[in-house]
C-alpha cells in the first residue's frame, strides 16, 4: 500500500502558475530499496545531479506551467481518467540510460509488471487533458525512475551497472496515480497536490 499523502504546505492563492506533471508515486519501501541500491552500488559514481529518494516516480504526463485558475478543471479530467482504469501491478526493472551508455545524461530503473495498463493509463490521460489545451510529447513513451542525472566522470560507466539487480522489494499494486508541483530547491522538490483513485 502506497503511504504517500497530501502535504500539509498551504498553496498560496496568489500563486499565479504552478509547474505540473502527473505520476505513480512509489511505495516508501521501493523508495528505501532504491536508495540503497543508489548508495551501495553507484556510489563510486559521480553524477551532477542525483534524485533524492523521496521525489522517485514514474512519470505520466508532464503538463509544464499551469494557471492555479485552471488546477480545477484539469483535476476533474484528470479524476474521469482514472475512473476508466483498474487497479494493476508494477515492480522496478533494470537499470537503463538515456544518452550515451559509457557517459549516461540520465540513469533510471526501468518499470516491469502490467506496463500495457500503464500505457493505457498514460493514453487516457492524454486525452484527458489534450481538450484543455495539453499537448502530448512527440517522442514514445518510455516509463522510468530517474536516479541521477549528467554524469560528470572521467572513466566509463562499468558495465556491472546495468546488469541485473534482485535487490528491489516485490512488486506494488498501483490503485491510484497523482498531480504533483514541482518546488524548485526545495527537498524534497515535488510536492502531491491531488491524488486519483482507479474505480474500475
Amino acid at each position: 500500500m502506497e503511504k504517500d499523502k497530501l502535504s500539509n504546505e498551504p498553496i498560496s492563492s496568489t500563486t499565479q502558475s504552478q509547474r505540473l506533471f502527473t505520476a505513480i508515486a512509489i511505495p516508501d519501501e521501493h523508495k528505501q530499496k532504491l536508495r540503497q541500491w543508489a548508495e551501495q552500488d553507484l556510489d563510486h559514481l559521480s553524477f551532477r545531479k542525483w534524485s533524492d529518494f523521496r521525489d522517485y516516480h514514474v512519470t505520466l504526463q508532464f503538463l509544464g506551467d499551469v494557471a492555479t485558475s485552471d488546477i480545477p478543471q484539469l483535476e476533474q479530467a484528470l479524476y474521469q481518467a482514472a475512473a476508466e482504469h483498474a487497479p494493476f501491478t508494477l515492480g522496478i526493472g533494470g537499470a537503463g540510460f538515456f544518452g550515451r551508455e559509457q557517459f549516461p545524461r540520465v540513469l533510471w530503473r526501468g518499470v516491469t509488471g502490467q506496463r500495457e495498463s500503464l500505457d493505457q493509463l498514460y493514453q487516457s490521460i492524454v486525452r484527458a487533458t489534450e481538450p484543455l489545451g495539453f499537448k502530448p510529447e512527440e517522442r514514445p513513451y518510455r516509463p522510468h525512475i530517474t536516479v541521477a542525472r549528467s554524469y560528470t566522470g572521467q572513466q566509463p560507466v562499468p558495465t556491472s551497472v546495468w546488469q541485473p539487480n534482485d535487490r528491489i522489494a516485490e512488486p506494488w499494486e498501483v490503485e491510484k496515480f497523482v498531480l504533483y508541483a514541482t518546488r524548485m530547491g526545495q527537498k524534497p522538490m515535488y510536492q502531491i497536490i491531488q491524488m486519483f483513485p482507479l474505480l474500475r
